[in-house]
C-alpha cells in the first residue's frame, strides 16, 4: 500500500501561523497528520504550536541548523566536525523553546554523510531527505519515495523505479507532499484527495519507524521529556 506523508515547511521566524493553522485543520478533517519542519530558532508561538501538534500525533522534525538556511549544497559536502558543531547549537536552541523534536531534514533534502554520522551520535537518527524517511545507523527500514511539490503530480513511473531499487525489507513506497502555508493550501489539499481516493495511508514521519521515548544527553543521563511520546 501507498503511503501518504505530508510535510510543512516555512515555519521560521515570522512565518503565516494562521495559514498553517488553517491549512492543519483542513487536514485533521481528512484524518491526515503532518510533519513540521520547523528551524532550530522559530518564533515562541510557532515552538508552541508545533509541540501541541505533536502531542496531538504529529512529528515535528529539525529543519536545518540555522534559522537562516544556506543554500542546498552545504548540506551536501559538510564535514562531521562542523556538522556535529552545528547540531549541538540547534538542540540546544530547541531546548530552550521548549520543542521536543523527532529527527531531522535538511534543506535541499540532500545530507552529507558526515552530516548523517552526527545525527546518528546525537541520537537525533530520523532522517527525513530525498530517498525518504529512515533510522540511521541501523537497518534500511521506513519510507522511500519521491518529494512533490503541491500541485504537481508525483514523477512519472515512479512505483516501477522504486521496484527496482535493491532496498532491504521492509521499506514500504512513499508519496511525500510538501507545502509552504504562506501559498495557497487548495493544490495540496487536491493531490492528497486524490491520493487518499486511490487508497494510500496517510501517515506522519515518526509512523514510518517509531518516536524515541527517551533521548541520552551529553553527560551519559536520560533525558525522558526530549523524546516522550506525551512530552
Amino acid at each position: 500500500m501507498q503511503r501518504l506523508l505530508v510535510s510543512v515547511t516555512g515555519l521560521t521566524p515570522g512565518a503565516p501561523l494562521g495559514s498553517a493553522v488553517a491549512l492543519c485543520d483542513a487536514l485533521d478533517e481528512r484524518r491526515v497528520p503532518l510533519t513540521l519542519l520547523v528551524g532550530p530558532r522559530p518564533h515562541p508561538e510557532v515552538a508552541d504550536f508545533a509541540a501541541a501538534r505533536r502531542r496531538a500525533g504529529d512529528a515535528v522534525l529539525l529543519h536545518g541548523f540555522r534559522s537562516v538556511h544556506d543554500d542546498a549544497r552545504p548540506y551536501r559536502r559538510l564535514p562531521v566536525l562542523e556538522a556535529r558543531l552545528r547540531l549541538a547549537g540547534a538542540s540546544r536552541s530547541a531546548e530552550a523553546l521548549g520543542l521536543p523534536v523527532d529527527g531531522f531534514a535538511a534543506p535541499g533534502w540532500t545530507v552529507s554523510p558526515g552530516t548523517r554520522v552526527a545525527l546518528a551520535e546525537a541520537g537525533l537518527d530520523l532522517l527525513l531527505d530525498d530517498a525518504g524517511v529512515r533510522r540511521l545507523g541501523g537497518p534500511t527500514t521506513g519510507l522511500a519515495g519521491p518529494v512533490v511539490e503541491p500541485g504537481r503530480p508525483a514523477p512519472e513511473g515512479w512505483r516501477g523505479r522504486l521496484r527496482r531499487t535493491r532496498r532491504p525489507e521492509p521499506v514500504a513506497e512513499l508519496l511525500h507532499l510538501t507545502v509552504d502555508p504562506s501559498g495557497p493550501a487548495q493544490p495540496l489539499l487536491d493531490a492528497v484527495d486524490a491520493a487518499l481516493t486511490a487508497g494510500a495511508l496517510p501517515v506522519a514521519a515518526t509512523d514510518a519507524v517509531g518516536r524515541r521515548r527517551t533521548r541520552r544527553s551529553a553527560d551519559g543521563s536520560v533525558d525522558p521529556e526530549f523524546w516522550s511520546t506525551t512530552a
